[in-house]
């Protein structure tokens, strides 16, 4: 199946090329770019193409999000990862999925406002985005962390009170225990950084309940320096 949506990605970057350092299908949503009546007709074709294989296109847009996280997970290729986002988005603009994958490589890029502008979109279209909720989270927070360390205490603690509310709106909707390990994990790094040592610890504990694979060693080991982990 991925090779025959490879086809219709081959296209679309050629469609593409010559357009600027930065191809526009290396954007969300091909940068805004407005397509030519001719490169519109090819497109159309060929998610007719894809309809046919697939039988409609939110499930075209669904394969092809699973391909976006399969080269960025698998190939560590973040520009053909978005690529995929961008084919998933063309099959089907209202698809959380693409919005979803938009989000998460802009705040790879550190552009942490086009990131919120796009979880937000994807968590509109999907509210029981569970991870999406989270990694909108973890964004507050790692900006709350950066305005702790240029001693904005105020603004540090807006953002990092948002990243809360986010972390338990994801965990009243996530029904995957790693998903749970995962928001429960990030919300303990949240309370550690407003020095609230012992609800970190009940957070580390039930990310373990729910899978702790995400866990990070050194985090542990910062944590037990203010306060040593209850045995209750």
């Amino acid at each position: 199946m991925r090779q025959s949506l490879y086809a219709f990605l081959i296209i679309i970057c050629c469609l593409c090329s010559g357009c600027g350092k930065t191809r526009p299908d290396e954007l969300p949503m091909h940068g805004g770019v407005d397509f030519t009546s001719g490169q519109k007709k090819i497109i159309e074709m060929r998610i007719q193409d894809a309809v046919k294989q697939f039988g409609d296109r939110k499930t075209a847009a669904e394969k092809a999000v699973e391909s976006g996280w399969y080269y960025y997970n698998h190939k560590h290729d973040p520009k053909n990862a978005m690529r995929w986002f961008n084919q998933a988005w063309l099959f089907d603009p209202n698809n959380a999925g693409a919005f979803d994958g938009f989000g998460f490589l802009m705040a790879e890029k550190s552009k942490e406002d086009e990131a919120i502008t796009y979880y937000k979109k994807s968590i509109e279209l999907n509210p029981r985005n569970a991870l999406g909720i989270c990694n909108l989270g973890r964004i507050y927070k790692n900006r709350a962390y950066r305005l702790y360390r240029q001693r904005k205490r105020e603004e540090m603690l807006k953002n990092i009170d948002e990243a809360m509310k986010l972390y338990e709106k994801a965990s009243q909707v996530a029904t995957i225990d790693g998903d749970l390990g995962y928001i429960y994990y990030q919300w303990a790094v949240a309370l550690e950084l407003t020095n609230n040592y012992a609800e970190a610890w009940k957070k580390i504990k039930l990310a373990r309940k729910h899978d702790g694979q995400f866990i990070e060693p050194r985090f542990i080991k910062e944590l037990l320096r203010y306060m040593p982990e209850s045995q209750e």
